[in-house]
């Protein structure tokens, strides 16, 4: 019988013990990576009803379809979001418990209430924004109040009496209202609201002078209950071309009202870019984008990192605003 030589023998006997080892591992490695693997929720800290709730729940439906479990809109309210923040940043970081923001609240709470339990910027992964759109400068369709120039001209005359409707203390609403008058070199009275439908309302009713809102009280305007002095994006929306800026009124401010999804710290990339990758797919639809416009939102991902870099920003801005307005809160 012929012999095998022995350096054939050996190579091809190591040859075999790897094809065993890596079948072993195949078979005792447990089961391949699967997200989501239960429900997943996503934290919102405004009432429901409003525009960025809505555009949640959107969102949420088609993210359902796409991954075959429920995707739960879970409305946490108060202190400017902060409570809704907090849970996400101590929930479990497996993609599974989702914060919806908006960057501009999110900053603006953090720099207001001390001592939270989380950081604005360390304490989150960011996934992606959803949309982008424009705060409105309200009036009840009674009021003789026509354009910018007639309200700082009443705020001039009457000052501390011109009240304004905001959407919670240390809210985007509430920035825009405070930089309204230090720009204007006036004296607002601000009655802060809990969330967006409840600060229309109050303008209708003739409770407040004015109401900053967002895109959720765009029904009302287009039905004649309210007017629309401006917007406060740095340019006209697509959306509402009929309505003047602030800044073509000579107001020197704006504001882009923007929502969009993270995750608790230490969420595995891997998970981020899968929710990344259908939220993206989400928005390029052509139903979920008509549903967000109907709201006011232009829909709009960006990457994980695009996303840090406008929290982080905007972090840094509206610190420095709630520093110099004398808005912190114990």
């Amino acid at each position: 019988m012929m012999k095998v030589p022995a350096f054939r023998s050996t190579r091809f006997m190591r040859r075999l013990m790897a094809l065993f080892l890596a079948m072993g591992f195949q078979a005792y490695a447990g089961p391949a990576f699967s997200f989501p693997d239960k429900p997943v929720r996503i934290i919102v800290g405004f009432p429901a009803g409003g525009s960025s709730d809505l555009s949640a729940r959107i969102v949420a439906e088609y993210l359902s379809g796409k991954w075959n479990v429920p995707v739960i809109v879970e409305n946490r309210v108060g202190a400017g979001g902060t409570i809704a923040a907090a849970h996400v940043a101590s929930s479990p970081p497996d993609g599974h418990t989702l914060l919806l923001i908006g960057p501009g609240t999110h900053a603006v709470s953090a720099a207001t209430y001390t001592g939270l339990p989380y950081d604005a910027v360390k304490s989150f992964a960011p996934i992606s924004q959803i949309g982008w759109g424009p705060y409105f400068i309200l009036v009840n369709s009674d009021s003789e109040l026509r354009t910018m120039r007639d309200l700082v001209s009443l705020a001039k005359t009457a000052p501390g009496r011109v009240s304004f409707a905001s959407t919670g203390k240390g809210s985007g609403a509430h920035y825009m209202g405070e930089t309204l008058a230090q720009v204007t070199g006036t004296k607002l009275l601000h009655v802060p609201y809990n969330g967006a439908s409840p600060a229309t309302l109050a303008v209708m009713g003739g409770q407040v002078t004015i109401a900053i809102s967002d895109m959720s009280a765009a029904a009302n305007t287009r039905s004649g209950k309210l007017r629309a002095l401006a917007a406060t994006t740095p340019s006209r929306s697509p959306l509402f071309p009929d309505i003047p800026t602030l800044m073509e009124q000579g107001v020197p401010a704006s504001y882009t009202v923007s929502v969009g999804l993270v995750a608790a710290a230490g969420t595995p990339e891997k998970v981020i870019g899968q929710i990344h990758g259908a939220v993206s797919e989400a928005l390029a639809a052509a139903s979920v984008r008509q549903r967000l416009e109907a709201l006011g939102f232009e829909a709009k991902a960006n990457t994980p990192a695009e996303f840090a870099a406008s929290i982080a920003g905007d972090v840094r801005r509206f610190g420095a605003f709630v520093e110099q307005a004398g808005l912190k809160q114990p």
